[in-house]
């Protein structure tokens, strides 16, 4: 039981290393279990829910958010 808390401190104490580390290692799972063409696939839909699941907790409209996006890299140059 000990070493389950002193992972559970570390994990409280460094939250963007073990985010990190733990992306890293599923990144390395679907690489070598599907290839790399499905795992970007995978990956372009896991953004694509996460584009629409935000634009859905921010009550936002998903051309708005579209048109927002591109306004964005407009202003900046």
């Amino acid at each position: 039981m000990d070493f389950f808390q002193t992972v559970k401190g570390w994990i409280n104490m460094n939250p963007g290393k073990a985010l990190g580390a733990m992306a890293g290692f599923l990144l390395g799972i679907l690489l070598f279990t599907f290839g790399i063409l499905k795992t970007l696939v995978i990956i372009l839909l896991v953004g694509a829910g996460f584009f629409l699941g935000k634009a859905r907790d921010d009550n936002v409209s998903i051309v708005d958010e579209l048109s927002g996006l591109f306004k964005k890299n407009r202003d900046n140059q």
